[in-house]
């Protein structure tokens, strides 16, 4: 069996320079998403000499796409699937975009089906366009913006150790608000990615900004690098009751922060309608469809 294993922060070493050079623009390239989500998702890696792999090692056992040398695909995807026949479980792999099923489907023909995962896909922006807001289909957020600056007392800073307990206290106030507990224990949840996020700002190399209300801490943003041309934010917290406030942290951070990249991935929607809808609001320059892969026949066994 592939010998899986959790990342730590000592691996952000050897593989963060990896991901980083795949140019890939997938949330799971960048080195915190692996492990500010791994008691969540279960995630786990593997090295394979030059090579990495990866998985979801929960109740359903799943495969990511290979990190290699695109002469080695078809060898890293071998050994998945004799891993899955080791562990007798169907094989199936999660987040090959379109581009790599096409790939998949030109080195295995018929081998593989193919499901599109609409909720797990990844909305891309132009940088430009949300720091700019231009144009008539941005007219909303501009007001929004505009609306907030003028009926509140506001301010923005960036995140330091200063202000990082300040995020904490946004993130349990969002959870009581809206119905949720706030368990930094609850290894499987939000606040526990958010706490590790925090936990270990400096060491993943992350950034993110603050917005305050006459002093008081009411939104924050976290994000980092995936390559130099596109940033992910990992997390977008704003309290109720301000309108405006989420249009105004997502224009404060990119402004000040995104314009030497041209592409921000704002990660998934989860199939929650909300989110979608706002996550389409801002126009978004591509959705990274995400493709779950497994056998073909035979109800997809690993050893078919």
């Amino acid at each position: 069996m592939i010998n899986f294993s959790f990342p730590e922060l000592s691996d952000r070493e050897w593989l963060a320079p990896k991901l980083s050079a795949s140019g890939k623009l997938g949330s799971e390239s960048a080195f915190g998403t692996l492990f500010l989500w791994k008691n969540t998702y279960y995630s786990k890696i593997c090295r394979v000499q030059d090579a990495v792999l990866f998985c979801f090692s929960g109740p359903l056992h799943t495969y990511n796409m290979p990190l290699c040398d695109k002469s080695r695909l078809t060898e890293m995807m071998e050994l998945m699937i004799a891993d899955a026949a080791d562990r007798k479980i169907p094989f199936q792999l999660w987040g090959a975009t379109k581009e790599q099923t096409e790939e998949l489907m030109q080195l295995f023909p018929g081998r593989f089906q193919y499901e599109l995962d609409r909720n797990g896909s990844d909305y891309i922006y132009e940088s430009e366009k949300l720091i700019r807001l231009s144009g008539r289909k941005f007219h909303g957020k501009r007001n929004h913006i505009a609306q907030f600056e003028r009926k509140y007392d506001w301010s923005y800073e960036d995140l330091s150790h200063e202000n990082l307990e300040d995020c904490r206290s946004v993130a349990k106030q969002w959870c009581r608000d809206h119905g949720e507990i706030y368990d930094k224990n609850a290894s499987a949840s939000e606040p526990c990615a958010i706490d590790r996020a925090l936990d270990h700002f400096d060491a993943l190399h992350l950034a993110g900004g603050l917005i305050r209300v006459e002093g008081k801490p009411v939104a924050f943003t976290i994000g980092e690098e995936i390559n130099p041309n596109v940033y992910l934010l990992h997390f977008e917290k704003a309290l109720d009751g301000y309108d405006g406030l989420y249009a105004v942290i997502n224009h404060e951070y990119a402004a000040r922060h995104l314009e030497k990249y041209e592409l921000i991935n704002r990660e998934e929607d989860m199939g929650i309608e909300g989110l979608r809808k706002a996550k389409l609001s801002y126009h978004p320059f591509l959705l990274l469809n995400r493709y779950r892969v497994t056998l073909a026949g035979k109800n997809g066994d690993a050893d078919n």
